[in-house]
């Protein structure tokens, strides 16, 4: 079976979920699939060699109109290219996809933030026609598509009852935290990764971006009512993946008093996200909605407790290993914070049931059940 893939993100300069996504799937499809050929479409030139093995190889099928590059390209190039290398399946990973394929597809949605209410025409500029295309074409490819393909079980309840989709057309591939979040023994290198960020002894860590839903300003507002001693012994660093709330946070947190022991972090790279999932005493993700919630499974393969809020699909990824509060309750924020600072052995307990609750879940298992959710469509299933 020849299986094309819009691997776009893996050229993308761009960090997060789709592209760690597409990233991790692609090579643990490289280690678990020797019997199909890939086709793997980007949308720009490489800036290394991208090496996955004899069955794969990556093409580049670029979008080249001025304000529509990218629908271009989707909607026009990629289907022309699948016809040209007569592909068998296509699976576009990133929520959209081509809606006139000359092959089966299986498309990969993730949660269904995307789909809220919009104006019927949209501006003649790129963000505003890019913000209409990410918000109406998914439904007509999930509905075009052989199957969906989603991370959690949360999230293929929600796409089933949001598009109305048979259940049977839905599939759960769970992600994974990535081979480099373990825990590391190396005290040196925590040493230097606290100096390096100014967090001198026990932190809070959390992270942040530009989707309010992360719930930052909730976090703040349960840190600030913990008693003045243990925001001394204990600041709270923010990992931003995109700064783009950070100021207007910082003022919150001035207003609330604790700007003194927060700490912004931009530019974190991966090597020192995992030394400081490590080096953290507590991880907080108190998010409104998580399709996935891949910081919380990363946290808990480092070894690090967790408090995490109660909806979407945490609870399925976190199982028995966390804290779980309602992100709309600060109060309850604030008393687990407290409970599990207060409490090493608790904390132990807790780290222990998180490495094996990560455990569980693996990127060679998503390639598996991603190859199986494609021979049952290449099969007409």
């Amino acid at each position: 079976m020849r299986i094309g893939i819009d691997a776009r993100f893996l050229t993308h300069p761009q960090a997060g979920g789709f592209k760690t996504y597409t990233q991790n799937l692609v090579a643990a499809l490289s280690q678990a699939d020797q019997d199909n050929e890939y086709r793997l479409y980007v949308d720009r030139e490489p800036s290394a060699p991208l090496s996955y093995g004899p069955n794969f190889q990556v093409r580049v099928v670029a979008g080249t109109l001025p304000l529509v590059d990218m629908v271009w390209r989707e909607q026009v190039g990629l289907p022309r290219r699948a016809s040209c290398d007569r592909l068998d399946l296509f699976h576009a990973t990133s929520l959209t996809a081509p809606l006139r394929l000359p092959c089966p597809a299986v498309v990969t949605i993730h949660d269904m933030l995307w789909r809220r209410d919009l104006p019927s025409h949209p501006a003649l500029n790129k963000h505003a026609i890019m913000d209409w295309y990410y918000r109406h074409v998914p439904e007509r490819a999930a509905r075009t598509a052989g199957a969906v393909v989603t991370v959690s079980q949360s999230a293929r309840d929600s796409i089933v009852r949001g598009l109305g989709l048979p259940p049977e057309r839905v599939h759960v591939t769970h992600e994974a935290a990535g081979p480099r979040f373990r825990p590391v023994a190396d005290a040196d290198a925590l040493a230097r990764v606290r100096l390096k960020y100014d967090l001198p002894g026990p932190f809070l860590l959390a992270m942040g971006s530009a989707d309010p839903r992360k719930n930052v300003a909730g976090l703040l507002r349960a840190y600030a009512a913990l008693p003045p001693a243990r925001q001394e012994l204990c600041p709270l660093a923010v990992v931003w993946a995109n700064p783009h709330l950070a100021p207007s946070l910082a003022d919150l947190a001035a207003t609330l008093g604790v700007g003194a022991r927060l700490r912004f972090l931009q530019g974190v790279e991966d090597a020192d996200l995992v030394l400081l999932y490590n080096a953290a005493t507590l991880f907080v993700f108190p998010s409104h909605h998580e399709g996935f919630g891949l910081p919380l499974l990363e946290a808990m393969a480092c070894g690090t407790p967790v408090v995490a809020a109660d909806n979407s699909s945490l609870p399925e990824i976190a199982g028995d290993a966390a804290l779980l509060i309602d992100s709309h309750d600060d109060a309850a924020l604030t008393a687990a914070l407290a409970r599990a600072l207060a409490d090493p052995d608790l904390r132990a307990d807790m780290a222990a049931k998180g490495r094996a609750q990560a455990a569980r879940f693996s990127w060679a298992r998503c390639a598996r059940d991603t190859v199986a959710v494609y021979r049952e469509v290449a099969c007409g299933r």
